[in-house]
């Protein structure tokens, strides 16, 4: 019997085109119009530092020195081992376009969802299941609430734009399979290329591809040497990939505060995590950002045992499948295969990859497996025929309500945080990042509260220790930040924020040539980074080398914008080189970020006095003289001294 192909239709110039390719467009439209509300929203969680504060977007030099790097590490965060150049790229470029306004970004990120929607819906067509059920299949994915994380987050366009590459391959590779074509065509090609530079589970496209292409062959006879000539520039280009990847990314270190028990129960959660992805697709899932994992303790927890078994069931049905060529396996391999790089991850590294984020990929192949249903029932009968459309307009529907629900908790940083510790109150990363954000708002008190929150979670998390060292810093108690920054260090020589930390507290406890190592080293490990070269101005300043102080100063400036010690400093530095206007100019940004600064005020009302305006000089003083710190008297020596001065 001739196996047939997917019923289609000649465009214009001759491209085949799936019949009912229109109704891709439908699915594109309902992501467009759920996600609209985050064209309001703001840069949140790690958007600040990959893009806003990432001055190696802004050159040439520093956008290619990190497309070479770390995805993660360029930025102070652990060493991940991924490369992502093209994203790194796409920031760059959305800088440019959108004057780097957080809208932009998240436009691109919704009409990259929305692409993927639409290519969803024009492979399920492929697949013959007819045209409402691809409708339905295409509608699903677009309203997934786990995939608000990936497109409501700008940082989570690494799902969003490896998936739309992935797809597009895949259906150029299918196009070129259609017009009995030798090869793929160097369109897929490119296509693949640009998946595998924008996330790594995109290696496993050629298994798809293979897959595909022996799904639809009629005979078996010289199968494996046609797939071997269809996918060897696929397999050409994956062998590139990886050797760029290894050189410029090497795999990333332990961390080193992992006991050799918290291993041991990591490597049973990359068994658990299974269930735990599946479960994602359930609409009524309590869904969250950095959503937490249970640590298993044995090997005969449940969920161990039950992802166990269902990772042998589904290898099993992939290959009774491979076996019938049938459609099924196609969408079993698309959701199975997908996760396997990060099954394998976490089996064999030493932490963690868990989030709703990572299924983005893999429930392309659950949209299909729905689609596949529904098409199965369409000849059983028209009572079963409008069940299954009955069930699938509900899941649609409750995943539309879910969506719509969940997105607000992503409009701004402080709203996001408190979304993860009301959902999971044991989520340690949740708290730390609200302790953290109310740090930096002022909030002590608050910020307190969700330290002690952590108190039985994980206490000996670096990143703890780093927002103690900022706690002490508001405070200004630098022996202590010097105490809990390096005792972060230790646990993670990779993270950021505790070398940023101790190098303050060095310059503020007078270590110059200590404070000038710490800089040194920062500065190989983030280039370019803004607050690194805010500490180089200030030490500098503090040297009494003001006109060697100001380019820096002026550098991150540029990028903080809410840095108080930062417009001091540089209102210092003009003051120091009398350049009166630009100092004032400086101390008023520095009281408008934190107007409890006691010698802000007082630098102001010495500007405003030498530049003749005495009406700000008064208010100035009024204001410095109502803080607690006015009981020392400077605030009214000023006073009397400028008095007398008139």
């Amino acid at each position: 019997m001739t196996r047939q192909t997917a019923p289609a239709a000649v465009g214009r110039r001759g491209t085949v085109l799936p019949v009912g390719w229109w109704l891709a467009v439908v699915p594109a439209i309902l992501v467009l119009a759920f996600y609209a509300p985050a064209l309001r929203y703001a840069f949140v969680w790690d958007d600040e530092r990959l893009i806003a504060h990432n001055a190696l977007l802004r050159s040439a030099d520093g956008l290619l020195r990190a497309m070479r790097s770390d995805f993660w590490l360029t930025v102070g965060e652990h060493a991940s081992g991924f490369w992502r150049p093209l994203i790194t790229l796409s920031y760059a470029v959305d800088g440019v376009l959108f004057r780097w306004q957080p809208w932009g970004y998240h436009l691109m990120n919704m009409l990259s969802a929305a692409g993927v929607a639409s290519l969803v819906t024009m492979l399920a067509l492929r697949l013959r299941v007819g045209r409402w059920p691809a409708l339905a299949a295409g509608a699903w994915f677009a309203l997934m609430p786990h995939h608000v994380e990936s497109t409501a987050w700008i940082a989570g366009r690494t799902d969003l734009y490896s998936a739309f590459f992935f797809l597009l391959a895949l259906w150029l590779d299918r196009r070129s399979a259609d017009a009995d074509a030798k090869g793929p065509g160097a369109l897929a090609i490119v296509a693949f290329g640009a998946a595998l530079l924008c996330k790594e589970a995109s290696l496993l496209f050629v298994v798809v591809s293979v897959a595909w292409r022996w799904s639809e062959r009629e005979e078996r006879r010289g199968a494996f040497g046609d797939a071997l000539r269809w996918t060897a520039p696929y397999l050409a280009l994956t062998a590139v990939y990886l050797a760029l990847h290894f050189w410029w990314v090497p795999a990333a270190p332990p961390p080193q505060y992992l006991s050799p028990e918290t291993l041991r129960k990591g490597r049973l959660a990359a068994w658990a995590m299974f269930p735990g992805y599946l479960s994602f697709l359930n609409p009524f899932y309590p869904h969250s950002p950095a959503v937490v994992v249970r640590m298993p303790e044995s090997w005969r927890d449940p969920l161990v045992i039950a992802g166990f078994v269902m990772q042998v069931a589904l290898v099993g049905a992939l290959a009774y499948a491979a076996r019938r060529r049938s459609r099924w396996g196609l969408a079993l391999l698309v959701l199975w295969v997908t996760l396997l790089p990060t099954t394998l991850a976490n089996l064999f590294q030493t932490y963690l990859l868990y989030s709703e984020r990572f299924m983005y990929l893999p429930s392309i192949g659950a949209a299909w497996l729905l689609a596949l249903g529904l098409g199965a029932l369409a000849p059983r009968g028209s009572a079963l025929r409008w069940t299954g459309a009955a069930a699938a307009a509900a899941l649609v529907a409750s995943s539309a309500f879910a969506t719509a629900r969940i997105l607000p908790d992503w409009k701004d940083d402080d709203t996001l945080y408190r979304s993860m510790t009301v959902k999971q109150p044991r989520n340690a990363m949740g708290w730390i990042l609200l302790a953290r954000h109310r740090l930096v708002k002022g909030d002590e008190a608050a910020a307190e509260h969700a330290l002690k929150m952590l108190d039985g979670l994980e206490s000996t998390r670096p990143e703890m220790l780093s927002v103690q060292a900022l706690l002490h810093y508001r405070r200004g108690e630098w022996a202590k930040v010097l105490e809990y920054a390096e005792r972060a260090i230790a646990l993670d020589p990779t993270l950021g924020e505790p070398r940023l930390a101790r190098a303050t507290a060095l310059l503020r406890l007078g270590r110059m040539d200590d404070a000038e190592q710490a800089i040194a080293q920062l500065n190989v490990m983030l280039p370019e980074n803004s607050t690194v070269a805010s500490l180089e101005g200030q030490r500098l300043l503090a040297l009494r080398r003001p006109a060697d102080a100001l380019p820096f100063l002026r550098r991150a400036v540029q990028y903080l914008h809410d840095d108080a010690d930062l417009f001091y400093a540089l209102g210092l530095a003009h003051a120091m080189l009398n350049q009166l206007p630009p100092a004032r100019a400086a101390f008023e940004e520095c009281v408008r970020v934190d107007p409890a600064l006691y010698d802000g005020w007082l630098r102001l009302a010495t500007a405003c006095h030498l530049l003749g305006d005495f009406g700000a000089r008064d208010a100035a003083l009024a204001r410095a003289q109502a803080l607690p710190e006015a009981a020392d008297g400077r605030a009214a020596q000023l006073r009397e001294r400028m008095a007398a001065m008139r």
